[in-house]
């Protein structure tokens, strides 16, 4: 039996409500499938940096959680959204942070990049069935002005406004209106597609760099 240990460094409240439970989700699933032995996956761990370095570059700042979580983590995901260019996301917001946990913790377990092209919503609104059982409706993915196809959410230039148009035209009461969708992106975390998902080119991205650091781990082989 091999336990595996995860943790989230994110952008932002939403980030962690929806990353979550998918990246778990996503550790079970490729566990299950290609792990010789069973392996026990934890709840992904939220991190956040100790205020004393808030002034610090992001990578210090990422060191410092992880640092603070030792030994909760074998695999930390650090997150950052791509903004329409994930390669410099990824030059500036994510690799130094995952090339200090190499160089500094290597022992403690190993860095992996989350970096939607745009924003994390692209990855909410590829599943239409996972939106309809979270905000209760029957409506078509054309009536929520959802993307044609799910391969298609990543040139959405504002994920999280389509995200936002597909809640309100369900009718949403009062209350939950005006709450917003915020409260349901860890239910839809718990619900997209990862069959979906893994048609998007970021996702396949982080699926690959996932595996790649379970065979550093031995948890595959």
């Amino acid at each position: 039996m091999h336990y595996l240990g995860l943790a989230l460094y994110a952008e932002g409240p939403t980030d962690y409500s929806f990353l979550r439970p998918l990246l778990q989700r996503l550790c079970e699933d490729i566990c299950m499938q290609e792990s010789a032995q069973p392996v026990e996956v934890s709840e992904v761990n939220p991190l956040n940096h100790p205020v004393t370095t808030n002034d610090e570059p992001r990578e210090h700042r990422v060191l410092a959680a992880a640092k603070d979580a030792c030994g909760s983590w074998n695999v930390l995901f650090v997150h950052a959204d791509g903004a329409g260019d994930s390669v410099c996301a990824r030059a500036h917001q994510v690799q130094p942070a995952i090339d200090l946990i190499e160089q500094e913790l290597a022992r403690e377990g190993t860095g992996v990049a989350v970096i939607p092209i745009r924003e994390t919503e692209a990855w909410a609104i590829c599943d239409g069935d996972a939106l309809r059982q979270v905000f209760g409706t029957t409506l078509s993915n054309e009536q929520m002005e959802l993307p044609r196809l799910p391969s298609l959410v990543e040139s959405d230039l504002d994920p999280k406004e389509t995200l936002r148009k597909a809640f309100l035209n369900t009718s949403p009461s009062g209350r939950h209106k005006k709450q917003g969708v915020s409260p349901m992106l860890n239910a839809l975390g718990e619900q997209v597609s990862l069959q979906r998902l893994r048609r998007l080119t970021a996702f396949a991205t982080l699926e690959d760099e996932l595996k790649q650091a379970l065979q550093k781990l031995r948890i595959l082989p």
